[in-house]
């Protein structure tokens, strides 16, 4: 890019890219999707991270001398989501807080600390995610058409509104467009920012899929879905070649098929859906919008050894309750524990431990590991400048 010449642009193409000889423009990177870019990793389980001699020094990369989360220096969020059934915007540098609450992270942690550290340019990530959402309806983009019911929601009158389908998509593109409105906009998260700087568009990472998942009527249609997608947010963004990233959900691991809970859920079908938005996103699209688009799976950041642990806690407490209840007896308590190979039932000492200092959430928010949050974060970082070298 010649920082020598000042780029005079249009409409919405006036504040996505304006360059000057002065200083660096301000790279703007979009993280958006459901509960699971909102984000359940709470701080208290960022210390396990040390107890892996692979991952112990990313401890040097998010925590101080003291042992306390570190913060960006030169990375900003501002961050719109629901708290407490309510929607809110949170803004400043990249720290912890942008989860579900002030003590917790989801992928924006690891990637702007990333992404701080490997560029010059002052870093501004502007998160959209709400949890419970689809991309069949909530996220649903405006070249899916409408939302055509399956006969279960017209029997059951559970048809979506008009107001309801593609609510979130357009929430979403205009608190992109409000914040970088102007200068002054911009500056209400980035104290520091300068017009003559200017800034620039330069990614966008999607991480959603469980309330797809969920339900095999938007199962069928998400490839399609994910593709319109894509194509709208930079047509609506008048950034046709921005760099896209599709986060695959990889709850369960790479080989879902492989673990022992939870075998009812159609996870590995729905993986490959997003992975093959991606393998057919550019014979789908017209030219201009080809190119830039990859996935990066989640799977691999998944903590196996955590999950069969919150399983154990699950399954036998529920056949606990049973017993109680009297809807089970001991022999068959005692028969589902070998099943599933629980022992007694009863949790071991090395078990309590590692929960205690691993998780804080359920299965289906990556059981709130800091571990996998912070990894997966950086993931998407590396990836994302990988595509931006191409």
């Amino acid at each position: 890019m010649n920082r020598g010449r000042f780029l005079s642009l249009f409409g919405l193409s006036a504040f996505l890219l304006q360059v000057n000889v002065i200083g660096h423009p301000l790279k703007v990177y979009i993280l958006a999707g459901q509960s699971n870019m909102q984000g359940s990793a709470h701080k208290k389980t960022f210390a396990a991270i040390g107890d892996d001699p692979k991952t112990a020094p990313l401890l040097e990369e998010i925590l101080d001398a003291d042992g306390e989360p570190v913060e960006a220096h030169n990375g900003w969020v501002v961050c719109r989501t629901n708290r407490g059934g309510e929607q809110v915007t949170l803004d400043g540098k990249v720290k912890v807080g942008y989860g579900f609450d002030d003590e917790r992270i989801g992928p924006e942690y690891g990637f702007g600390l990333y992404m701080d550290r490997s560029l010059e340019e002052p870093v501004l990530i502007i998160k959209a995610a709400w949890g419970g959402k689809s991309l069949a309806i909530d996220f649903r983009p405006p070249g899916a058409g409408p939302y055509l019911p399956s006969e279960v929601e017209k029997e059951k009158g559970r048809v979506p509104t008009q107001e309801a389908t593609g609510y979130y998509y357009r929430q979403m593109i205009a608190f992109i467009k409000e914040t970088l409105k102007d200068g002054a906009s911009i500056r209400k998260v980035v104290p520091e920012y300068q017009e003559s700087d200017g800034y620039e568009l330069s990614g966008f990472v999607w991480f959603q899929g469980w309330n797809d998942m969920c339900n095999r009527h938007h199962i069928s249609q998400y490839t399609d879905n994910m593709i319109h997608f894509i194509v709208d947010v930079r047509r609506d963004l008048e950034s046709p070649k921005l760099p896209f990233i599709v986060g695959v959900l990889g709850v369960y691991g790479t080989d879902p098929e492989s673990r022992r809970f939870d075998k009812g859920l159609p996870v590995t079908t729905f993986r490959k859906t997003q992975f093959e938005a991606v393998k057919n996103y550019d014979s789908k699209v017209e030219a201009k919008y080809r190119g830039n688009v990859i996935s990066v799976d989640s799977g691999p950041f998944y903590e196996l050894g955590l999950s069969d642990i919150y399983w154990k806690r699950r399954m036998t407490g529920e056949w606990k309750r049973r017993l109680e209840r009297g809807e089970m007896i001991r022999e068959d308590y005692q028969k589902e524990c070998a099943k599933y190979h629980f022992g007694d039932g009863e949790m071991t000492a090395e078990e309590q431990a590692t929960w205690d200092r691993c998780s804080s959430n359920a299965e289906y928010h990556y059981l709130g590991s800091g571990k996998t949050f912070v990894r997966f974060g950086k993931a998407l970082a590396e990836a994302m400048l990988e595509v931006q070298k191409n």
